[in-house]
């Protein structure tokens, strides 16, 4: 009887300890705040999500008139202000002591695909995409809106002359954790 008492109570400690994957076998995720929808890259064993509300994902650069651009690689904006501090900044309003600890700990990287204004510079959408891990698939839906918005808040970009001509631009950002603090 004592043998079962323990199997049954190891069990249900290593149950409570289990990370959560949010992100498995859906096509959306729903917090309080937010529906992501997500993709599963298989070839490199990773999620994306996307905010629901999202328009410009997968959409090509166009000129104001609708023209679509053809050699987009052309076009750069450039961050204003030290872009790693911000991320920081938002990472630190997000996530807690503990969790920064784990993911800088297991070298988790996340990549950010984010979408700005030509004629502001702010960032109006965000896109995370993150190997199929722990640390960052157990991150619920409403603390990735949470950062969502830190990052509408704090990041901005200067937009050149010869951009501003577009509806809208995207840049990629590696946010390595362990970097964050180097």
């Amino acid at each position: 009887m004592k043998n079962i008492i323990i199997i049954i109570f190891s069990f249900l400690c290593l149950h409570a300890v289990a990370q959560v994957d949010y992100y498995a076998n859906h096509d959306t995720v729903t917090g309080s705040n937010v529906i992501y929808k997500v993709k599963f890259e298989a070839s490199w064993d990773a999620y994306d999500i996307s905010n629901i509300n999202n328009i410009y994902d997968d959409e090509p650069y166009r000129y104001q008139d609708g023209t679509l651009v053809e050699e987009a690689d052309r076009f750069a904006a450039i961050p204003i202000g030290d872009h790693k501090q911000l991320y920081r900044q938002a990472v630190e309003e997000t996530f807690t002591a503990a969790e920064i600890t784990g993911l800088r700990s297991s070298n988790e990287r996340v990549v950010i695909v984010d979408t700005f204004s030509t004629s502001s510079g702010d960032v109006m959408e965000v896109t995370f995409s993150f190997y199929r891990r722990p640390k960052l698939y157990s991150i619920p839906p409403d603390k990735w809106f949470t950062f969502e918005q830190k990052i509408k808040a704090y990041i901005k970009y200067t937009i050149p002359p010869l951009c501003q001509a577009l509806t809208f631009m995207g840049s990629t950002t590696f946010l390595y954790f362990d970097k964050l603090y180097n």
